[in-house]
């Protein structure tokens, strides 16, 4: 069978390798000149999509065509002619929309002082000799071009994105005063144990959604409302967080495939990872805003969507799939007025953050149907993607939000809650009190795989928790239902991946190791171990003998995820092929 993938990001890549170990022969259509997508444009994900797209870049069974556009598409009986160009056909027996989202472009952006994201990641590149002298106070704002009226969606990656540009400044050994003006931060797993070490180090956060930006010479002037004033500050760079839209390309190739977009540009689903014309599947940003992990996750299962109908799904994986049923929360509804607390100190049930805003606010449009007063209180409301519209639609039914600045606190009663600050009190009353703390507890001697597969990886296993099991759902990551069932499409994909093939291995180099222990206390699996070995030494003469620490990996332990490799600071961790 042959399948075409419109689009060679990671998500397309993704694909094209479970397409390729079912046997299928694979074309990757990519308009740009290379693949890479927007994974390639981030300093430090290009080596990651190069070693990915480098497993699979010399089989046989594989066509990469870049520098080429789509221009028609014709169908018959169960096939599609796709014609390019340059008046190539290519005939497909069925296809995969992989093309990516679109960064939103800034009115504001100068790119002298005034950047977007990508520039900012331009400016403190590795490959950079140097940085600039004055990047002393450096501005980073939140949801520039999306949670607006335009554009209503959340782009869902645009937080955990400015985080690891704060990581990256403060790896390149400076340490500029850095503010993040933020409507809500949408963090993800170990995000927010990240995002605890940048306030310790002096990182501030301030919750403002409108601002005023002037740029000179020598900086930018800063004006936003936050504390019932309006407040003015100055910067030397000014970092626009911009929101990520469906690709312009969607359009064109609705029309061409046949398949359906909604409101917001994105693809429709049919089925999960399946859209409403036959033969045409969906993965990645054409579905909505998602992490690198979720474009992977999507193209592995569009793929084994794609076998299971082209073939009755002969080379489609059998295995179970690991899932939990996620706890249900009913309040009940003996009150007349309810306060929703979302909000936690505990850094590790803020994971939960994501499970808990939706299941609070779908409580709260159920408790509005009764007629209830209901009032949410939030300390970080964590809405992404489509489930932004679900918040917007509970505003509309007369479901009160009160964010919480970063100055406030409250305090619960049983009869309310009284919110304070520099501003005064404010006492609400209400029958029911409910609290993300009294149901997130119960989950906290759980582990799910979030809390292991938020950083990047030289190898992504998005699913798998160890040699013999893989997750989906509530266990894998707490988040909105339609998640799940692409998840464990996701999880076929990986399996078959995976099965029967040599595993990469990580290999130290002892010599060079200096045991610092970065390797052991990243290994989600316990796979590598400090040991105190004996080594030669020279030292004005003979040779002498002393003790070091160095790193050993436990082969039967690994499971080849490359996340050692990406935080050995020394650089000493590589891979060979074994067994």
């Amino acid at each position: 069978m042959n399948v075409v993938i419109v689009g060679g990001g990671i998500s397309g890549v993704s694909a094209a390798k479970v397409l390729l170990k079912g046997g299928h022969k694979v074309i990757i259509l990519e308009q740009a000149d290379a693949p890479g997508g927007l994974m390639e444009k981030i300093a430090n994900c290009r080596v990651g999509f190069k070693t990915f797209f480098a497993e699979i870049q010399n089989n046989p069974a594989l066509e990469v065509i870049a520098g080429r556009r789509i221009v028609d598409v014709d169908k018959f009986y169960e096939k599609s002619l796709i014609t390019l160009d340059d008046g190539r056909l290519i005939e497909a027996d069925a296809a995969i929309i992989a093309a990516g989202l679109a960064p939103y472009e800034p009115k504001e952006r100068s790119g002298r002082r005034i950047l977007a994201s990508l520039d900012y990641d331009h400016l403190i590149d590795q490959r950079n000799d140097s940085l600039p002298d004055d990047l002393k106070r450096v501005a980073f704002i939140l949801c520039v071009g999306s949670r607006c009226l335009e554009y209503p969606l959340c782009s869902a990656m645009c937080c955990s994105y400015t985080l690891r540009e704060i990581k990256w400044t403060f790896q390149r050994g400076v340490t500029p005063q850095i503010t993040v003006f933020y409507n809500d931060l949408r963090f993800f797993g170990q995000e927010f144990y990240m995002e605890k070490l940048y306030r310790d180090l002096g990182v501030s956060f301030v919750r403002a959604n409108s601002r005023y930006l002037e740029e000179d010479n020598d900086g930018v002037t800063m004006r936003y409302f936050n504390g019932g004033r309006l407040n003015e500050e100055r910067f030397d760079y000014v970092v626009l967080a911009a929101g990520l839209r469906p690709s312009l390309s969607l359009a064109e190739l609705s029309l061409f495939f046949g398949f359906s977009l909604d409101e917001w540009g994105f693809v429709k689903e049919l089925d999960p990872l399946k859209t409403d014309s036959k033969g045409v599947y969906v993965s990645g940003g054409s579905l909505e805003p998602m992490s690198i992990k979720d474009a992977i996750l999507t193209g592995y299962g569009a793929a084994v969507r794609c076998m299971t109908e082209l073939n009755g799904g002969r080379h489609v994986p059998d295995i179970k799939v690991y899932k939990e049923t996620a706890p249900a929360i009913d309040v009940g509804t003996g009150a007349d007025s309810y306060v929703f607390y979302l909000g936690t100190d505990d850094t590790g049930l803020k994971m939960f953050y994501e499970f808990f805003s939706e299941k609070f606010i779908l409580e709260a449009l159920r408790l509005k149907q009764k007629k209830k007063d209901v009032i949410v209180v939030t300390r970080n409301l964590v809405t992404p993607s489509y489930s932004e519209l679900l918040y917007e639609e509970a505003r509309r039914e007369g479901v009160i939000f009160i964010h919480l600045e970063e100055d406030e606190r409250i305090d619960l009663l049983q009869n309310g809650a009284v919110i304070s600050g520099p501003k005064g009190e404010v006492a609400i009353a209400a029958g029911t009190v409910v609290t993300m703390d009294e149901y997130a507890d119960a989950m906290r001697q759980r582990e799910f795989l979030i809390q292991y597969r938020s950083e990047p990886q030289l190898r992504w296993s998005p699913t798998k928790w160890d040699r013999g099991r893989y997750h989906a759902g509530f266990i894998r990551f707490p988040r909105a239902g339609r998640w799940e069932e692409r998840e464990v499409l996701g999880a076929l994909g990986e399996w078959l991946i995976e099965k029967d093939e040599e595993r990469t291995l990580p290999d130290v180099d002892e010599d060079r190791c200096s045991g610092c222990g970065s390797c052991s206390n990243a290994c989600p699996a316990g796979a590598i171990e400090i040991e105190i070995k004996e080594k030669q030494v020279s030292i004005f003469g003979p040779l002498g003998s002393s003790v070091v620490p160095v790193a050993t990996v436990k082969k039967e332990l690994c499971l080849g995820c490359g996340l050692c490799a990406s935080t050995c600071p020394s650089d000493v961790i590589g891979f060979k092929e074994a067994s």
